[in-house]
């Protein structure tokens, strides 16, 4: 990639998220020149960014004169670039791409834009890191392009010394004390529609004055003035004392610098947010009841960068991909998204702790391990913002995964393998409360899971709840064969649950009398790496299930080594359409049926020799 464009129109957070795509070209292929194109009124968010060779500005003269606009084109094509990256992907950038000549480019698969790229790839729905969607999504065009994988990267805003040394002067000219906490509000939205019930926040200003004694100032401009105003007057008095109406920033730079020397910010999610977790600013989100809050929330670690949102806490079954009807719904939704609900995770916020105090019962997490010094961690942190404990019973690895473990507040414990249900069952008697959340090592929470077990958490109504997992199969999402079923019960009362089955295949059975519910969202399972690892585990897998038949007194016949592997594979890759899953799909259903064949043939050759196996 020798001289790239990337085009970002659109916000402020759009473009600051899309900056990583310059950082990330410019540390793989050193050599590269990096052009951007923005938006006017964005660029004060990439002063100094030292990974951007050229702004190429968009203004809104060239938007409105057809005659400025071709003119425009031409530039680009002077440019000669050979690679374009369209992170809009919409009507008015695609024919700006086209119009360079790149000979490569990439954007977002969409009907009416995908034959002005030489590539397109469509945006995942779920988030699989704790980046988040919007960064993720971001990476997988540079992915698509160049067939490599590249590390996710936080948006960064480079403030100078001077620019932060002015901002210090305002604060203080306006009769701030820095040496006791400042907390920036950001008090609107980008619109009525996505801005939290001023009374509400309030509400929520005099609990932090009230419980930090802290100072107080918002990001607004003075077209804002009056609304600043109203939500000034919703403010107990003892909490007006404590707010700094006249501290705001001039400038969008301004602003920023002046964030630089806050504790925090809190409010409103949106730009003002992003621009804070850009700066490494602690931020607490309040997101408007129609954004997808599984996109945005980037970077959320539930502790430094915190976010709310309704659904965190009612399952009013929102349509964030149906935009035009959901903002009509938005203030109902508001009216239900009351500040007693947040409360509970902005007192964990201000005190900088990770404990949420909201009535919820308590819950541990149980994991068994030997040897995921590849998986655990991304396990283990999918675990931690919605458990009160982690235990981990590992089978003496010989990896790095005790040293991962270690750095985790996780309680682990090594025993000797007995079993895959043995071992579960270990982990579970270890396990602190009744409450259990049980995954495999190579498994993770979705955050739509994170979100619906701390709902359940509020009112566990049920013994036991099932999820259904999401299995990602050498690099790929499969969304067939029979793993397009797969359903497991992983959340449930150990006080009414035990491990059973047949090992390997460990199954939860639960008492006579337990209730079941479904949760929403999933357990993203990474089962593969390659196919010679899937080789090796259907060895060692059927070995396993052949012993366990054996003692329970199975018998195989000739038919269930021709007919079952062959039914396996027909259900699987036909009925249940594994062949959409291309040649992966194939493979990982004559793998299913191989195991199955393999299974039987071995329980077969135990009877046959009529002796114990080891």
């Amino acid at each position: 990639m020798k001289k790239v464009l990337i085009i970002q129109q659109k916000m402020i957070g759009d473009v600051l998220t899309s900056s990583i795509l310059c950082e990330a070209i410019k540390l793989r292929f050193r050599e590269s020149e990096i052009h951007y194109l923005i938006n006017a009124h964005t660029t004060p968010v990439l002063e100094n960014n030292p990974f951007i060779d050229k702004l190429i500005i968009y203004t809104p003269e060239i938007e409105k004169s057809a005659k400025a606009k071709s003119q425009f084109k031409k530039q680009l094509k002077a440019e000669a670039y050979d690679t374009v990256i369209d992170v809009y992907s919409k009507i008015g950038s695609a024919f700006l791409t086209k119009a360079t000549g790149a000979k490569n480019s990439v954007g977002y698969h969409k009907w009416y834009t995908h034959l002005f790229y030489t590539d397109t790839l469509r945006r995942r729905k779920k988030s699989y890191t704790l980046a988040g969607l919007a960064i993720e999504n971001r990476m997988l065009l540079l992915e698509q392009l160049t067939g490599k994988q590249f590390d996710a990267i936080a948006p960064k805003i480079y403030l100078t010394e001077k620019e932060k040394t002015n901002a210090k002067h305002i604060i203080e000219s306006c009769g701030i004390d820095l040496s006791k906490k400042l907390y920036q509000i950001s008090a609107l939205g980008s619109g009525a529609k996505k801005t939290y019930p001023l009374p509400y926040l309030a509400t929520l200003l005099d609990y932090i004055v009230e419980s930090t004694d802290a100072q107080l100032i918002f990001n607004y401009i003075p077209s804002q003035a009056d609304l600043i105003t109203t939500l000034y007057n919703h403010c107990a008095v003892k909490t007006r004392a404590h707010i700094f109406l006249d501290c705001y920033g001039k400038s969008l730079r301004e602003f920023i610098a002046i964030t630089s020397h806050c504790d925090a910010i809190i409010g409103n999610e949106g730009g003002a947010i992003n621009m804070a977790k850009a700066i490494d600013i602690p931020t607490f989100a309040i997101f408007c009841p129609w954004i997808n809050k599984e996109e945005w929330s980037v970077y959320d670690d539930h502790k430094r960068h915190v976010s709310v949102h309704l659904y965190d806490y009612i399952d009013y079954n929102p349509k964030f991909n149906k935009r035009e009807r959901a903002p009509q719904k938005v203030s109902a939704n508001y009216q239900q998204f009351k500040p007693d609900l947040i409360v509970p995770k902005l007192s964990a916020f201000l005190k900088e702790s990770a404990v949420v105090n909201d009535g919820s019962v308590k819950m541990s997490a149980t994991i068994i391990t030997y040897n995921e010094e590849r998986n655990i961690a991304r396990c283990i942190e999918s675990l931690l913002p919605v458990v009160d404990e982690v235990v981990i019973v590992d089978s003496y690895s010989t990896d790095k995964t005790q040293y991962i473990c270690e750095q985790y507040p996780v309680r682990f414990i090594q025993h000797t393998f007995e079993g895959h249900i043995q071992q579960k069952n270990v982990a579970l008697d270890l396990a602190s409360h009744n409450h259990i959340v049980s995954l495999d090592a190579d498994e993770a929470l979705s955050k739509e899971l994170q979100t619906a077990i701390q709902r359940v958490k509020r009112d566990f109504n049920k013994s036991s709840y099932i999820v259904k997992r999401y299995n990602n199969y050498c690099g790929q999402w499969i969304n067939h064969t029979d793993w397009s079923r797969d359903k497991k019960l992983r959340v449930f009362d150990k006080t009414k649950a035990r491990w059973g089955g047949v090992n390997p295949h460990d199954k939860v059975h639960t008492s006579d009398g337990a209730t079941v519910d479904s949760l929403k969202g999933e357990i993203l399972h990474w089962v593969h790496a390659t196919h010679e690892e899937h080789r090796q585990k259907t060895e060692k897998f059927s070995t396993i299930a052949s012993k366990e038949y054996y003692k329970r007194g199975r018998k195989a016949s000739i038919l269930d080594l021709i007919i079952k592997p062959s039914w396996i594979f027909i259900r699987s890759y036909i009925i249940r359409m594994g062949f959409l899953d291309g040649r992966n799909g194939f493979i990982l259903c004559t793998f299913s049926a191989k195991t199955t064949y393999l299974k039987y043939c071995k329980l077969r050759r135990l009877r046959l020799q009529k002796k114990t196996p080891n």
